[in-house]
This record gives C-alpha cells, sequence and structure tokens, in this order.
C-alpha cells in the first residue's frame, strides 16, 4: 500500500456533548499546523515531546475555546509521525469549529488512518492494529481481555514462532537441494516427518482458537425455539432480568425477532426470540418466520422449549435447520408438571425449569458455556479472533499437509520445500507481513475516523 506522508486531522472523541473532546492531528506539518492557531507562554515547536500545555485556540484574532494540547515527536508517537492532539470542552460546535480551522491546512483522516500509518510504519503488528478495533468494541470482560491480549502482541509472538519453525525446515531442505555433492549430512526424513507433525499439531490446534475468538468477539448467538405459547418469551426475560419482550397468554405474539445481549461470566451472550417454526396464512407473520428460520441456521445454540407436549413434528423441522449437538432441550412450566412427567422429560435430555419458580436457569447458564470457556493461560498465549486469521491458518495448515505427504511420497524434496513456504506466506498474512491493499483497506475501512 502507498503510504500517504500528508497531514490529516479528525475528530477522536465520540459525536455528542461531553465533558471534553479530542481532536488529533498527525503528519510532518502537525506541529506547525496547530502552532498556527495555539497561543501560549512558550511556542509549541519547542515544547518536549509527550507534554500537555494549556493556552487558547484562535481563529485569526477571534478566541475559540480554552485548550489543552499534547505533542507526540516522531517516533515516539502513536503514528510513528509527529502527532498533537487538541482537548477542547465537549460542545459539538466547538469541536467542529476547531476542525473546521484545521481543515485548512490538512486532510480529514480516512476511517482507521492513525492505527494504519501506525502499522505502516511498523508501530504495530497487523494483529495488533485488528486488536485496537476490538478493544474499541469489548463489550464483556472476556472480550476486553482478548482483545488486550493480542493488542499486546500474543497472537502475533505465537505466528512468528510457527514462522520460525518453518524456516527452519525450508533452510534444511534448500541446503540439501542446492548442494546434495558438497559433503553435507545426509537429511533425516524420519526426524523432519516428526519435526512437520509437530508443527501441525501445533497449527491444528490455533485454528482451533478461531471457533471460540470470534465468539469472544461477537458473542455466542443462542435461539429460542418452540411452539407459539410454550413460555420462550418468559425465559428471555429470565435470562435479561427485564421485561424486553412482551409477553402474552396469545399465540403468536413475536411476528419477527427480538435480539438482547447479556454478560454470562464475562462472555457476550446473544439471545434470539424467535417468531417460532410453523406454519402460517398471515403473510407478515410469513416473513418474521423466515427471519427466525435464518437466525436459527446461524446460531451457536438453540433452546427448544416445550411446556409438557414433546411437539416432535417440530425438533424435526429444527433438526433439518441446524446439527443436533447445537440444540439444548428445555422443558418449561415445570411448575405446572408432575414429577413422574418432568422425570421422564429429564430421562429424554430436557432440562427442566420454571420461570415462576426460577428453577433450572443456572443449569441452562452452564449449559450454554459449555465447550467455549476459554482460560487466561489460553487468551495470553494468543488466540484468533476474525475470519481473515482462520482462513490464512488454515491454508497454512493445509500446506503442512502437502508437505507431509509429498515427504512421505517421496514426491521431491522440492515439493516439500515449495508447501512449506506456502504455509509461511498464509502466516506472514495474518501479522502483516505479506499483505494486499484490498486486505488493508478491509481491516481499516471499518474503524471511526479518529482511530
Amino acid at each position: 500500500m502507498e503510504y500517504k506522508s500528508d497531514t490529516i486531522s479528525a475528530i477522536s472523541t465520540p459525536p455528542g456533548t461531553g465533558g471534553i473532546s479530542i481532536l488529533r492531528i498527525s503528519g510532518e506539518k502537525a506541529i506547525d499546523v496547530v502552532s498556527k492557531i495555539f497561543s501560549t507562554n512558550k511556542s509549541l515547536e519547542v515544547i518536549p515531546s509527550h507534554k500537555a500545555v494549556f493556552g487558547k485556540i484562535f481563529d485569526g484574532k477571534k478566541l475559540i475555546d480554552e485548550v489543552i494540547v499534547t505533542t507526540f515527536r516522531t517516533p515516539h508517537s502513536y503514528t510513528g509521525e509527529d502527532v498533537v492532539e487538541i482537548s477542547c470542552h465537549g460542545s459539538i460546535f466547538i469541536t467542529n469549529r476547531i476542525l473546521e480551522i484545521l481543515l485548512r491546512e490538512t486532510r480529514l483522516a480516512d476511517p482507521g488512518e492513525f492505527t494504519q500509518r501506525a502499522f505502516l510504519n511498523d508501530r504495530i503488528g497487523l494483529t495488533q492494529a485488528e486488536a485496537v478495533g476490538d478493544l474499541i468494541n469489548a463489550r464483556t470482560k472476556i472480550s476486553h481481555l482478548a482483545a488486550l491480549q493480542q493488542f499486546e502482541g500474543s497472537l502475533r509472538h505465537r505466528i512468528e514462532k510457527l514462522l520460525d519453525k518453518i524456516t527452519k525446515y525450508r533452510t534444511i531442505l534448500e541446503l540439501e537441494i542446492d548442494f546434495p555433492e558438497q559433503g553435507l549430512e545426509d537429511l533425516d526424513k524420519k526426524n523432519l516427518t516428526e519435526k512437520l507433525k509437530i508443527l501441525l499439531r501445533e497449527m491444528e490446534q490455533l485454528a482451533k482458537t478461531g471457533n471460540e475468538g470470534m465468539i469472544i468477539k461477537d458473542g455466542l448467538k443462542v435461539s429460542l425455539v418452540g411452539a407459539p405459547n410454550v413460555g420462550k418469551s418468559s425465559i428471555f426475560n429470565a435470562f435479561l432480568e427485564t421485561e424486553r419482550a412482551i409477553v402474552t397468554p396469545h399465540p403468536g405474539t413475536t411476528r419477527d425477532y427480538l435480539e438482547e445481549a447479556i454478560s454470562l461470566q464475562g462472555y457476550l451472550i446473544r439471545f434470539f426470540d424467535t417468531a417460532g417454526i410453523r406454519d402460517t396464512s398471515d403473510d407478515i407473520e410469513k416473513i418474521g418466520i423466515q427471519r427466525s428460520y435464518e437466525i436459527i441456521k446461524e446460531s451457536h445454540k438453540v433452546l427448544f422449549i416445550i411446556d409438557g407436549k414433546e411437539n416432535r413434528k417440530e425438533y424435526k423441522k429444527l433438526e433439518k435447520l441446524v446439527e443436533p449437538e447445537r440444540i439444548i432441550k428445555v422443558l418449561n412450566k415445570v411448575d405446572l408438571l408432575y414429577k413422574k412427567e418432568i422425570q421422564s422429560f429429564e430421562e429424554k435430555g430436557y432440562i427442566a425449569c420454571s420461570t415462576i419458580q426460577k428453577n433450572g436457569l443456572q443449569k441452562l447458564k452452564k449449559v450454554l458455556l459449555r465447550n467455549i470457556e476459554i482460560s487466561e493461560d489460553e487468551l495470553h498465549s494468543g488466540i484468533l479472533s476474525n475470519t481473515r486469521q482462520i482462513a490464512a491458518v488454515k491454508r497454512a495448515v493445509e500446506s503442512v499437509k502437502k508437505a507431509l505427504s509429498s515427504l512421505h511420497n517421496e514426491m521431491g524434496l522440492e515439493f516439500t520445500a515449495f508447501d512449506l513456504k506456502e504455509a509461511s506466506t498464509a502466516l506472514e498474512e495474518i501479522t502483516g507481513k505479506i499483505t494486499t491493499d484490498d486486505i488493508l483497506n478491509q481491516i481499516f475501512e471499518n474503524f471511526c475516523i479518529g482511530k
């Protein structure tokens, strides 16, 4: 990607009125541009890096605001360039007025351009740049910790260790290929095979973290499914501990789907109260049910809820949409059932609960978190957090498998070396050592303008 060296500026705080607003300026003219409109006891150009000073912003002779200005001189700044941050009063009018003045001599930053410049100036790696966006959007304790660890470089270091191993094995192969008559020690293919198998297991383990990483960042999607009036909305509200959904004794109340999110033991859980799986002649309701089908297919877990009637017909419909292992069977309204009836359903794998008596909800929560809980040690070791990273690691895994196959079938060391090179290329895309403009644009276009 071509590096833009012009000076950029933007508002870094969210739109709206608050105590303060922050404007950020980056580029070789950043200090000079601000010096022209900022009045203080000393010239901004002689004030040391990383020092905040109080002064006033003027438009010509007209006072705009009293502010605090902080300078960060190259290369010890976020972007690696000269950076100036202006903290003004949090009025929308004042903030926009200062930005208007700055834009006379600077360009409005593109979304994520400050972080993009930090990457292009080798201040941070690509995984760390992605982590900036994850930190901004973190909604729970676990998502914050995962993003923080990635920003600290955990994933980058894990990838670099794998790359070091691949480079070592490629070097051994290249020496054997290029200098076969130089009296070098014969290649121990059995030993190399064992090392590649270990490498493959490590990469497959990394690939497995992608599922947890995506759930940590985007949330565990949980759909509530069942016949009308079995109490889906009541369970929905019981989880949320609020009356977000409309609960009535009449079937078909939920015509579309409702979505809410909670933090459960630090994990983001996104609940979808669906319109149910049923046939209807109501055109509006048909649209809602079709949308529900789409949500159900995309869900990590589905709560299939009944109230005493097994409803096998609807369960069979559900099995056509999702795999059985994603379905959690729930028997609701157990406060209205006999003990023997409850035991009979529990033997069939149903979790008994009652939103009236508050029974079974804790067990449901435990079942929801099963198989997605991740230890802090795993987070510290580095996990994948988006589809780009997951796809790259999977390509690397396939390349190592090909390398093992070519070595086993004695196809020639050139094939093995080529396959390992392909694995390196895939992993280097994750860290940004090898990348394309399209990939960078996709990453940074989702950032806010001031970051």
